[in-house]
């Protein structure tokens, strides 16, 4: 009995040897003796460091793989722009706009404001009739440093005629003038308007006595 088993794991270990035999590429020079010898041999799997070693844990590094980085690139935080940043800036260039826009529309109306409230130049020689109860006729020679106005005059009433000393202002196409002699002292308070070479307009005059009375004033420059 003992003489068969061991013909029998003769016969197995001869046929070990040829199996392992046929494993091994023999033409291969780079295979060394324990290669060669061990090359039908099945090798353990070992895993790789760091690799998941369960089915679990290998699902939960997907999971993770999978959750999106939103850390900014260093390319866009070093010269970007905050969302409050951008919204004030485009918030100051809209109201700049703006600003320019109602510049650019008030440009005219300023314009003709301008034309319109321009003083007019009174500077000169004028005649005026004074009309009140009586006929009276005013010479004056004015002098005009923008919106201030003076000079001097005469006053004739019938054969009789009295020196006036003028001061007064100008304002657009207003000029108030303000006469007074000495003798006798009387003062004329003039509102005129004036268009071009013509000037009309209401006057008050009251004198030292306590007397006023009102007329209406119409003169033309000369000169």
């Amino acid at each position: 009995m003992s003489f068969k088993a061991l013909v029998l794991s003769s016969f197995l270990f001869s046929t070990l040897l040829a199996v392992t035999a046929l494993g091994v590429d023999w033409t291969d020079p780079s295979y060394d003796v324990d290669e060669m010898f061990h090359s039908g041999e099945s090798e353990e799997y070992v895993n790789p460091v760091g690799a998941p070693t369960t089915p679990q844990e290998a699902r939960k590094l997907q999971e993770n793989k999978s959750t999106l980085n939103w850390t900014m690139p260093s390319t866009l935080s070093a010269g970007g722009k905050s969302a409050k940043e951008s919204r004030e800036e485009a918030e100051s260039t809209g109201e700049t706009q703006t600003v320019a826009t109602a510049e650019e529309i008030a440009a005219p109306d300023t314009e003709a404001s301008t034309a319109q409230t321009e003083t007019v130049n009174v500077q000169g020689n004028w005649f005026f009739a004074l009309n009140d109860s009586m006929a009276r006729e005013l010479a004056l020679t004015l002098l005009q440093d923008e919106g201030n106005v003076y000079g001097s005059g005469r006053i004739r009433e019938g054969n009789s005629s009295m020196d006036v000393a003028v001061s007064g202002t100008a304002a657009g196409s207003d000029v108030k003038l303000n006469l007074v002699s000495t003798s006798p002292i009387i003062e004329y308070k003039l509102n005129l308007t004036v268009d071009q070479d013509l000037a009309a307009g209401e006057y008050r005059a009251s004198s030292a006595g306590g007397e006023s009375w009102t007329g209406w004033a119409e003169g033309q420059k000369t000169a």
